[in-house]
């Protein structure tokens, strides 16, 4: 069973990225939607609380969601 991104794995190039829809994009949007379909299933198979998991891979998403933002406004502080 692989999830979404194992099975199409598309690049920054990709057509369907033109536009107004980005790669950033099209992961928030499987992050929101599938977060386990998301992830490798080895990550899944460790010894660690599915609530701890949870909180884990939100703020590992949430930061690498935050890096390519169009304007380094919006960017995350690499101090934080």
């Amino acid at each position: 069973n692989s999830g979404p991104l194992e099975r199409c794995r598309p690049k920054p190039t990709d057509e369907r990225f033109n536009g107004e829809f980005t790669l950033r994009q099209w992961v928030a949007e499987a992050f929101s939607l599938a977060i386990f379909d998301v992830i490798e299933d080895h990550l899944l198979k460790q010894n660690i609380s599915e609530t701890i998991l949870n909180e884990l891979l939100v703020m590992i998403m949430e930061t690498g969601l935050s890096c390519p933002r169009k304007a380094p406004t919006e960017r995350m502080d690499m101090k934080e």
